[in-house]
C-alpha cells in the first residue's frame, strides 16, 4: 500500500516467497521484512523457515539459518532487538 498515492500494488508472486501461513510474525529489518515461522496452511505443518522480502528490489528470498532454531510454535511476538531478533511465547 503506498501512502501518498492511497493505492494497493500486488507483488507477483515468485518461487521463493513464502507459502501461505498463519501465526508466523512479520517484522522489519532495515528495508527488508522478514516472515518467520507459523504453520504451513496447505499441509497443517509448523515451519521454522525465514523468508525476507526486499521492499527495495520487490524480491522474496530464503534465509539460510546455521545452528539451532527455536521451537517451532504460532502466536508468538518476534521483534528486531541489538542485531538480532527476540522470540517470546508461542
Amino acid at each position: 500500500y503506498a501512502l501518498g498515492t492511497r493505492a494497493w500494488t500486488q507483488v507477483v508472486n515468485e518461487l521463493s516467497a513464502p507459502t501461505r501461513r498463519y501465526g508466523h510474525s512479520l517484522f522489519s529489518l532495515g528495508n527488508r521484512l522478514v516472515v518467520y515461522g507459523g504453520c504451513n496452511h496447505a499441509i497443517n505443518s509448523f515451519s521454522p523457515a525465514l523468508h525476507c522480502f526486499d521492499l527495495q528490489r520487490q524480491r522474496w528470498s530464503s534465509l539460510a539459518v546455521g545452528g539451532e532454531h527455536p521451537r517451532t510454535r504460532t502466536g508468538y511476538a518476534a521483534i528486531p532487538c541489538g542485531g538480532g531478533v527476540l522470540i517470546f511465547g508461542g
